[in-house]
């Protein structure tokens, strides 16, 4: 609940995660287009890749395994092709690993942060959420992601709070059913161009609100 928190400084607040550059170029542009964005971009990747990765690196950090973390970090790093994304997801990362060394004060966790300090967002909160089920875990997990771009909305187009909140109770609850299945499913990656073009053309923008 506390990492989950909008008063959680892991500097999720500055990344747009590719929206800012579907806002500029008209693909976004209203409720509509933000609700449609979450359902066809978000919530698929989540489900057919982020998700079942994010069982394999629960399961790792549950049993202690280093090692296996460490691979997983940079595997998570090989399936990610813009390099804003990869970033993003280290720079997030990184910075919640800083807060869960110091609010927990755990020698795995420090010896973690020693081996990879720039770990990837995803696996930073497999090891946050491992004393909770898989299941809990990657809820928080998935919220943290589509909240992400409720959040940044409200900064790129004329959209207030009561329209984002509706937007995100309506999405979280269609995906809710769907969450069991997708830690079962194999990591197989997922295509989602639109997304990954619009964060290549975003780290060329002349102009940028969000660092991604």
């Amino acid at each position: 609940m506390q990492s989950n928190d909008t008063g959680y400084p892991s500097g999720g607040y500055a990344h747009s995660f590719g929206l800012e550059e579907l806002v500029r170029a008209g693909i976004v542009a209203d409720a509509e287009g933000l609700e449609k964005f979450l359902e066809k971009q978000v919530v698929p990747n989540l489900l057919k890749f982020e998700l079942p990765f994010f069982a394999r690196a629960h399961a790792a950090a549950v049993e202690s395994d280093a090692e296996l973390l460490l691979n997983l970090d940079a595997e998570l790093d090989a399936w990610r092709i813009p390099a804003e994304l990869r970033d993003a997801g280290r720079r997030i990362g990184s910075q919640r690993l800083v807060l869960l060394c110091d609010l927990e004060g755990c020698e795995f966790f420090e010896e973690h942060r020693r081996r990879c300090p720039r770990s990837h967002h995803l696996i930073v909160t497999a090891l946050e959420l491992r004393n909770v089920s898989v299941e809990a875990a990657a809820r928080a997990f998935s919220y943290q992601a589509i909240v992400a771009g409720t959040s940044s909305s409200m900064k790129l187009m004329r959209i207030g709070q009561t329209a984002c909140q509706r937007i995100l109770s309506r999405v979280l609850k269609r995906m809710d059913a769907k969450v069991d299945a997708a830690l079962k499913m194999e990591v197989d990656g997922h295509f989602n161009p639109l997304l990954e073009i619009a964060s290549l053309k975003h780290a060329f923008s002349n102009e940028r609100l969000f660092i991604s």
